[in-house]
């Protein structure tokens, strides 16, 4: 049984609730006046019930806003009622938090927090690794959970591998080849029209979990064929959803895990153990097949775990996790996307298809996955969590505010990005004259791969799987939509609305 005051009291944000306020407002100079700053709580936003927060305002029919589908729509709302500084108190003892519509005003936040930045992980998943499977973690969280000094030496350890310059070159070989048998996967699919419909993202991330288990064990595990086993793959790849939409119902739906024991934390812990079993079974086969073949082999035929291996052991294991784990549904997003995109913009798909064969083979390519993430990034906002204070706009952002930085709807606003809900890789290409030119927009503005310090460590080897894919796929398919347009669902991070309506056709 969960010990419930341990429970409650893990969480930062818990501690920290009930004297946090008292205690500021006995600071004097910093009560409002006309000229002086004023406190959080005159930031303008939603008004709040005792423990539950601005919830209510959530509810159908009865809620001031309802339930929005998306985050563009939510934070129009907020936007246009409360302005470019917005609070919402926390719900069921998170940190409050403050959304900044004006990118200077993140930007000023942001890198007055890069020393040391805070990007705070689930709750749910921090008390997993931290009380619950301490035995397993001791204190070394990986990129995703790890704050503070502890992310900073993770990280120290692990980017000497991953910002390598030849890093992307050394793959492209054995990711062409993939990519080649998840297109012949793909020609065998693709008259099984209601099958692809409802399981088409089920088929890339499978391809995107062959890339990134390749990269990071430097093993094929077969996902893409049916002569071999995949079921541990399947599982990776429904824990990796399950563990999304969990983190979803535990941390932004009413819930009151903190205190009690709720079927969802079981089934999140049930399945966060059933990953990292199955995740750590991948992981010792390859430590297994490095030791039978030896060490002494050329840099570039290392796998990822094999060189942070020579590192830390440890460092190694969680890394490699964290990347069958974090490295497969973003990747898999991504693409879908964009083949949407290139489906339903097909001058742009033919434009592509010409530039491949030019001197400059990967812009106009690179400029379309650009666009396509501006239209559909995975996650739909940046955050840090304040570690001191911050003047915005003459209001005071105190310490442990988790501020928000709009992306994705300030990526849609004509005000930055002309014609804005336009696919236009041409912008990312233009030159300064022009008025789609990108540089014209504040350059906070989109950060699909997060910002500064923190950014995904993984970008050059996403932003390599996608290119490969797409190289290899347009040079003898052509991708069609034939359905209504493709809606963006918010659960954690962004998600593609079901059915799929894709067509490929040989060249």
């Amino acid at each position: 049984m969960i010990n419930r005051y341990h429970l409650h009291s893990f969480s930062p944000a818990t501690k920290n609730c009930r004297f946090r306020y008292s205690n500021y407002f006995q600071r004097t100079k910093y009560l409002s006046t006309s000229n002086g700053p004023k406190p959080f709580e005159a930031i303008p936003g939603l008004s709040s019930l005792p423990f539950l927060g601005p919830i209510h305002h959530f509810l159908p029919i009865i809620g001031s806003i309802g339930p929005k589908a998306n985050f563009v729509d939510l934070a129009g709302h907020l936007h246009k009622h409360y302005g470019n500084v917005v609070k919402l108190d926390g719900i069921f003892a998170r940190a409050n938090m403050v959304l900044l519509f004006k990118p200077e005003d993140f930007d000023q936040v942001y890198k007055a927090e890069e020393t040391t930045p805070l990007r705070p992980s689930f709750d749910t998943i921090t008390y997993y690794q931290e009380e619950l499977r301490k035995d397993v973690y001791n204190g070394i969280f990986g990129l995703t959970a790890a704050q503070g000094e502890k992310w900073r030496d993770f990280r120290t350890k692990v980017n000497p591998v991953f910002l390598k310059p030849k890093l992307v070159k050394l793959y492209a070989p054995a990711l062409d080849e993939i990519s080649r048998e998840m297109i012949e996967r793909l020609m065998k699919l693709k008259d099984e029209e209601e099958y692809l419909q409802w399981n088409f993202d089920k088929e890339v991330t499978k391809w995107s979990l062959e890339s990134v288990a390749f990269i990071g064990l430097g093993k094929k595990l077969g996902c893409l064929r049916d002569d071999v086993d995949n079921q541990k793959a399947d599982v990776l790849i429904k824990c990796a959803r399950d563990i999304m939409d969990l983190a979803y119902k535990l941390e932004f739906s009413p819930s009151v895990w903190r205190y009690f024991e709720t079927p969802a934390l079981k089934k999140m812990i049930k399945t966060l153990d059933l990953q990292w079993e199955t995740s750590a079974s991948y992981i010792k086969e390859a430590k297994q097949k490095i030791e039978e073949r030896g060490y002494d082999i050329p840099d570039e035929d290392k796998s990822i775990i094999e060189k942070l291996l020579a590192i830390d052991e440890k460092v190694a294991i969680l890394m490699a996790n964290e990347m069958l784990l974090a490295g497969i549904d973003t990747v898999s997003f991504t693409t879908v996307a964009l083949l949407y995109n290139l489906a339903t913009n097909p001058e742009k798909q033919e434009k592509l298809r010409i530039k491949m064969h030019s001197d400059k083979p990967n812009q106009y390519l690179r400029a379309c996955i650009k666009e396509s993430m501006r239209l559909y990034p995975i996650l739909p906002a940046n955050l840090r969590r304040t570690t001191k204070e911050h003047l915005v706009h003459g209001y005071i952002i105190p310490k442990g505010v988790d501020v928000i930085a709009p992306n994705e709807y300030l990526s849609k606003m004509e005000k930055y990005y002309p014609r804005p809900m336009e696919f236009i890789p041409e912008r990312w290409l233009v030159d300064k004259l022009d008025p789609l030119y990108y540089g014209n927009a504040h350059p906070m503005i989109t950060q699909p791969f997060g910002f500064g310090v923190r950014s995904c460590i993984g970008r050059r080897i996403a932003e390599m799987e996608i290119e490969t894919f797409i190289r290899r796929l347009l040079q003898d398919v052509r991708v069609s939509w034939n359905g209504p347009p493709m809606k963006i669902v918010l659960k954690v991070m962004n998600q593609l609305q079901k059915p799929y309506f894709f067509k490929f056709e040989r060249i």
